[in-house]
Protein backbone atom coordinates (compact mmCIF):
# COMPACT_ATOMS: atom_id res chain seq x y z
CA UNK A 1 0.00 0.00 0.00
CA UNK A 2 3.01 2.31 1.02
CA UNK A 3 4.84 1.70 -2.50
CA UNK A 4 1.73 2.43 -4.52
CA UNK A 5 1.08 5.73 -2.34
CA UNK A 6 4.47 6.73 -3.02
CA UNK A 7 4.28 5.87 -7.24
CA UNK A 8 1.16 7.69 -7.00
CA UNK A 9 2.67 10.83 -5.03
CA UNK A 10 5.74 10.38 -7.78
CA UNK A 11 3.72 10.26 -10.96
CA UNK A 12 1.46 13.10 -9.62
CA UNK A 13 4.92 15.54 -8.93
CA UNK A 14 6.49 14.57 -12.76
CA UNK A 15 3.01 15.71 -14.27
CA UNK A 16 3.09 19.06 -12.45
CA UNK A 17 6.73 19.57 -13.26
CA UNK A 18 5.85 18.35 -16.61
CA UNK A 19 3.33 21.94 -17.04
CA UNK A 20 4.96 24.49 -19.20
CA UNK A 21 5.31 27.77 -17.28
CA UNK A 22 3.28 30.23 -18.50
CA UNK A 23 4.54 33.58 -18.77
CA UNK A 24 2.34 36.50 -18.32
CA UNK A 25 1.13 38.47 -21.79
CA UNK A 26 1.00 41.93 -22.15
CA UNK A 27 -2.43 42.85 -23.26
CA UNK A 28 -3.97 45.81 -25.46
CA UNK A 29 -7.56 46.10 -25.22
CA UNK A 30 -9.80 48.70 -27.97
CA UNK A 31 -12.91 49.64 -26.06
CA UNK A 32 -15.27 50.33 -28.90
CA UNK A 33 -17.33 52.31 -26.49
CA UNK A 34 -14.95 54.49 -24.77
CA UNK A 35 -12.99 54.69 -28.27
CA UNK A 36 -9.60 54.07 -26.64
CA UNK A 37 -6.61 51.37 -25.36
CA UNK A 38 -6.61 49.78 -22.19
CA UNK A 39 -3.48 48.46 -21.64
CA UNK A 40 -2.10 45.87 -18.55
CA UNK A 41 -0.33 44.89 -16.49
CA UNK A 42 1.43 47.88 -16.02
CA UNK A 43 4.17 48.63 -13.45
CA UNK A 44 5.80 50.46 -11.15
CA UNK A 45 7.37 51.90 -13.69
CA UNK A 46 4.74 53.38 -16.19
CA UNK A 47 0.96 52.33 -16.46
CA UNK A 48 1.46 51.06 -20.01
CA UNK A 49 3.70 48.91 -19.32
CA UNK A 50 3.85 45.66 -21.73
CA UNK A 51 6.30 43.89 -21.38
CA UNK A 52 6.19 41.78 -17.75
CA UNK A 53 8.96 39.52 -19.03
CA UNK A 54 11.66 41.84 -19.60
CA UNK A 55 12.83 42.44 -16.01
CA UNK A 56 16.01 41.52 -14.57
CA UNK A 57 17.89 41.03 -17.56
CA UNK A 58 20.83 39.65 -17.90
CA UNK A 59 24.22 39.90 -20.27
CA UNK A 60 23.43 36.79 -22.68
CA UNK A 61 19.32 36.72 -22.75
CA UNK A 62 16.83 35.83 -25.39
CA UNK A 63 13.79 36.76 -23.73
CA UNK A 64 10.03 36.26 -25.70
CA UNK A 65 7.02 37.99 -24.81
CA UNK A 66 3.63 38.04 -26.03
CA UNK A 67 1.40 40.86 -26.67
CA UNK A 68 -2.59 39.90 -27.03
CA UNK A 69 -4.43 42.90 -28.67
CA UNK A 70 -8.36 42.36 -27.88
CA UNK A 71 -11.12 44.37 -30.42
CA UNK A 72 -13.69 44.50 -26.97
CA UNK A 73 -16.51 46.74 -29.14
CA UNK A 74 -19.83 45.68 -27.38
CA UNK A 75 -21.33 46.88 -30.84
CA UNK A 76 -21.33 44.91 -33.96
CA UNK A 77 -18.13 46.60 -35.98
CA UNK A 78 -14.71 45.30 -37.08
CA UNK A 79 -11.97 47.40 -36.52
CA UNK A 80 -8.35 47.30 -38.52
CA UNK A 81 -5.87 48.03 -36.09
CA UNK A 82 -2.34 49.88 -36.63
CA UNK A 83 0.59 49.99 -34.61
CA UNK A 84 3.58 52.16 -34.88
CA UNK A 85 7.15 53.45 -33.64
CA UNK A 86 8.62 56.16 -32.45
CA UNK A 87 11.53 55.23 -30.60
CA UNK A 88 12.82 54.91 -27.26
CA UNK A 89 12.68 57.55 -24.92
CA UNK A 90 15.66 60.14 -24.98
CA UNK A 91 16.71 59.05 -21.14
CA UNK A 92 17.28 55.23 -22.32
CA UNK A 93 18.09 55.53 -26.63
CA UNK A 94 21.71 55.14 -25.55
CA UNK A 95 20.75 51.81 -23.11
CA UNK A 96 17.86 50.46 -25.62
CA UNK A 97 20.31 50.90 -28.38
CA UNK A 98 22.73 48.04 -26.90
CA UNK A 99 19.74 45.35 -27.37
CA UNK A 100 18.42 43.74 -30.19
CA UNK A 101 14.39 43.59 -30.50
CA UNK A 102 12.51 41.16 -32.98
CA UNK A 103 8.40 41.85 -33.64
CA UNK A 104 6.24 39.56 -35.46
CA UNK A 105 2.82 38.30 -35.62
CA UNK A 106 2.22 34.69 -33.67
CA UNK A 107 -0.16 34.04 -36.50
CA UNK A 108 1.55 34.79 -39.61
CA UNK A 109 4.93 32.92 -40.26
CA UNK A 110 5.01 34.11 -43.73
CA UNK A 111 4.84 37.84 -42.84
CA UNK A 112 8.10 37.31 -41.06
CA UNK A 113 9.51 40.15 -38.32
CA UNK A 114 8.14 43.23 -38.87
CA UNK A 115 10.20 44.90 -36.89
CA UNK A 116 14.18 43.91 -36.52
CA UNK A 117 16.45 46.35 -35.58
CA UNK A 118 17.88 47.67 -32.20
CA UNK A 119 15.46 48.56 -29.49
CA UNK A 120 15.90 52.56 -29.84
CA UNK A 121 14.79 52.58 -33.55
CA UNK A 122 11.24 53.16 -35.14
CA UNK A 123 12.94 51.06 -38.02
CA UNK A 124 10.07 49.35 -39.69
CA UNK A 125 7.45 50.57 -37.76
CA UNK A 126 8.29 54.38 -38.36
CA UNK A 127 5.13 54.50 -40.48
CA UNK A 128 1.79 52.82 -39.10
CA UNK A 129 1.75 49.25 -40.32
CA UNK A 130 -1.85 47.20 -40.10
CA UNK A 131 -2.18 44.59 -37.62
CA UNK A 132 -5.36 42.90 -38.81
CA UNK A 133 -8.64 43.50 -39.24
CA UNK A 134 -10.12 42.23 -36.03
CA UNK A 135 -14.03 41.60 -35.41
CA UNK A 136 -15.75 42.31 -32.01
CA UNK A 137 -14.33 39.93 -29.60
CA UNK A 138 -10.97 39.22 -32.10
CA UNK A 139 -7.77 38.68 -31.32
CA UNK A 140 -4.44 39.52 -32.25
CA UNK A 141 -1.24 38.04 -30.96
CA UNK A 142 2.38 39.39 -31.22
CA UNK A 143 5.97 37.47 -30.08
CA UNK A 144 7.93 40.42 -29.35
CA UNK A 145 11.69 38.97 -28.73
CA UNK A 146 14.28 40.63 -27.12
CA UNK A 147 18.35 39.94 -26.96
CA UNK A 148 20.56 41.28 -24.93
CA UNK A 149 24.31 41.09 -25.94
CA UNK A 150 26.75 38.97 -23.65
CA UNK A 151 29.37 41.82 -23.84
CA UNK A 152 27.00 44.33 -22.00
CA UNK A 153 28.84 45.77 -19.42
CA UNK A 154 27.93 46.57 -15.93
CA UNK A 155 27.81 50.55 -17.03
CA UNK A 156 24.12 49.65 -17.83
CA UNK A 157 23.15 47.94 -14.74
CA UNK A 158 19.98 49.34 -13.46
CA UNK A 159 19.44 50.73 -16.03
CA UNK A 160 15.34 51.03 -17.46
CA UNK A 161 14.23 51.64 -21.18
CA UNK A 162 11.08 53.16 -22.80
CA UNK A 163 9.84 52.74 -25.51
CA UNK A 164 7.38 54.69 -27.23
CA UNK A 165 4.96 52.70 -29.34
CA UNK A 166 1.73 53.57 -30.50
CA UNK A 167 -1.66 52.28 -31.71
CA UNK A 168 -4.64 52.96 -33.81
CA UNK A 169 -8.17 51.81 -34.41
CA UNK A 170 -10.69 52.23 -37.39
CA UNK A 171 -13.54 51.06 -37.27
CA UNK A 172 -16.09 49.70 -39.98
CA UNK A 173 -19.54 48.36 -39.90
CA UNK A 174 -19.98 45.07 -40.41
CA UNK A 175 -21.45 44.39 -44.04
CA UNK A 176 -24.01 41.71 -44.89
CA UNK A 177 -21.59 39.73 -47.12
CA UNK A 178 -18.53 39.56 -44.44
CA UNK A 179 -16.75 36.27 -44.45
CA UNK A 180 -17.79 34.39 -41.35
CA UNK A 181 -15.08 36.11 -38.09
CA UNK A 182 -12.00 33.98 -38.26
CA UNK A 183 -10.87 31.55 -34.97
CA UNK A 184 -9.11 34.05 -33.07
CA UNK A 185 -6.31 32.87 -30.30
CA UNK A 186 -5.44 29.08 -28.90
CA UNK A 187 -5.78 28.63 -25.44
CA UNK A 188 -6.67 24.59 -26.06
CA UNK A 189 -2.82 23.88 -24.46
CA UNK A 190 -3.95 25.50 -21.12
CA UNK A 191 -7.62 23.83 -20.77
CA UNK A 192 -5.80 20.10 -22.14
CA UNK A 193 -3.53 20.07 -19.51
CA UNK A 194 -6.29 21.06 -16.88
CA UNK A 195 -7.96 18.01 -17.85
CA UNK A 196 -5.09 16.04 -17.93
CA UNK A 197 -4.55 17.09 -13.92
CA UNK A 198 -8.31 16.57 -13.30
CA UNK A 199 -8.02 13.06 -15.26
CA UNK A 200 -5.02 11.92 -13.25
CA UNK A 201 -6.42 13.18 -10.04
CA UNK A 202 -9.59 10.75 -10.90
CA UNK A 203 -7.22 7.92 -11.46
CA UNK A 204 -5.07 8.68 -8.40
CA UNK A 205 -8.24 8.03 -6.06
CA UNK A 206 -9.91 5.32 -8.17
CA UNK A 207 -6.43 3.29 -6.94
CA UNK A 208 -6.40 4.02 -4.21
CA UNK A 209 -10.07 3.39 -3.60
CA UNK A 210 -9.57 -0.03 -5.10
CA UNK A 211 -6.79 -0.47 -3.07
CA UNK A 212 -8.69 0.26 0.38
CA UNK A 213 -11.44 -2.37 -0.62
CA UNK A 214 -8.96 -4.66 -1.20
CA UNK A 215 -7.26 -4.20 1.91
CA UNK A 216 -11.11 -4.44 3.91
CA UNK A 217 -11.59 -8.09 1.94
CA UNK A 218 -8.04 -9.17 3.03
CA UNK A 219 -8.48 -8.00 6.66
CA UNK A 220 -12.12 -9.88 7.05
Amino acid sequence: MKKVLVLLLIYALALTLALPAYAEDGNITYNGDAHEFVFEPGSEESPTDLFPNFKDVMPGDELTQKITIRNNASRNVKVKLYIRSLGANPDSAEFLSQLSLKVSRSDDNEMGYMFAAAASEPAQLSDWVCLGELYSGGKVHLDVTLLVPKEMGNAFQNKIGRLNWEFKAEEFPIAPDDPEPPATGDDSRLELWILMMAGSLILMLFILFLLWKKRDRDET
